[in-house]
Parts: C-alpha cells; structure tokens; sequence
C-alpha cells in the first residue's frame, strides 16, 4: 500500500495558519485516529474498523478545505491545499483498508 507508506511518513496533517486551518489540522488529527485501525490490520492483521463513518468524515474535511481555497487570503489557500492533500490521502487509505479488510473477512 503506497498510501499507507507515505502517511506513515507523514504522520500528522501540515499546521494551520488562522484559526481556521488551526481547527480543520485538529480535525485531520482526530481523523489520525480512527486511521490506526489501519495500521493494526497492516502490523497485526486486524481488521477492526471504528464505528465512525471515516469517509464522510474526510469528505466533510475535504469540502471546508475547498471552500477555503476558494476564498481564504494566499497563505489561508497555501495551508488549506495541504490539509485537503493529507485529508485525500487518508480518505484513499482509509478506503483501501475497507477494501482489504473486507476481502479478508
């Protein structure tokens, strides 16, 4: 899984600049969370999803950070790409575990 590599790299989501993209990285952080679910299926072979709807729980991630890019000042957008590109990268990696994990049930 390269998405899983490179998140694992990555560990957190890029810091906010205004207290807007401060509380969308905190956001990021508790979706970080239900994400190590996924490393127990990768270290252990455990699939134990959370009972939170992680994808919707991107997604809603995702589109504050596109409203974000599309009206925030230059380092408001600079900060916002970055946190949509960690948040599309864990909602791929979340939606492989699915995947995976339900393959293998």
């Amino acid at each position: 899984m390269d998405s899983y590599s490179l998140w694992k790299q990555l560990m957190r989501p890029p810091k906010g600049v205004d207290e807007e993209t401060i509380d969308l990285r905190t956001d990021l952080l508790v979706s970080d969370e239900y994400l190590l679910s996924v490393a127990n299926l990768v270290d252990h072979g455990t699939f134990t999803p959370p009972m939170v709807d992680v994808l919707s729980y991107l997604d809603k991630i995702m589109l504050h950070a596109e409203r974000m890019i599309a009206t925030g000042g230059r380092e408001v957008r600079e900060s916002a790409r970055n946190l949509h590109a960690y948040a599309a990268l864990s909602r791929q990696l979340y939606q492989q575990y699915l995947e995976v994990g339900s393959q293998e049930k």
